[in-house]
């Protein structure tokens, strides 16, 4: 195989591993915004604390899937930036492009930010929500084992949003 039919094939490769992670980001934000409210509310009305209570870190887990399939997308971007676009000489890339001006990657980051900040109300929203029903169905002091589990839940996606946060929105 010849270096160039090589960089073809990388670039393909790249560019279909990013519409799949796309893909996938779309799927977990139709989940999220359909599937956690309704499964909610559904848990709240049966009164099932078992139910509620695992709500918050669902979302969590959501969370989390969105800043991995994220961070794939700009990882592969910034491979391609590095390793297939020099090699295209003489020719305006994708990324160089894209870096070229704020304005035209502040689309995706506003997405990200968005995204993020809805699904952090909703825990909050869901973790309150799973506090008053775990106050009324369980003892106290499985309310305090749920209530630091739900903090440490939230620190924890904080210290990993912030870990990850250059790598989810540039690929400078």
């Amino acid at each position: 195989m010849s270096e160039e039919e090589f960089m073809k094939q990388q670039y393909l490769t790249l560019r279909e591993e990013i519409r799949a992670c796309k893909a996938r980001m779309f799927a977990i934000l139709v989940l999220g915004t359909l599937f956690v409210p309704v499964a909610g509310f559904v848990a709240n009305q049966f009164k099932s604390g078992f139910a509620t209570g695992s709500m918050p870190f669902v979302l969590l887990v959501l969370m989390l899937a969105f800043i991995t399939e994220q961070n794939a997308v700009i990882r592969a971007g910034r491979y391609l930036k590095e390793h297939v676009e020099p090699k295209m000489e003489g020719l305006v890339t994708w990324e160089r492009w894209l870096e070229s001006s704020r304005k035209l990657r502040g689309v995706d980051k506003a997405f990200f930010i968005s995204f993020l900040l809805v699904f952090m109300v909703f825990y909050a929203v869901g973790a309150g929500v799973a506090m008053g029903s775990i106050a009324e169905l369980w003892s106290e002091d499985q309310f305090w084992y749920a209530a630091a589990g739900y903090g440490l839940g939230g620190l924890w996606l904080v210290i990993v949003l912030l870990r990850h946060w250059h790598s989810c929105t540039t690929t400078v």
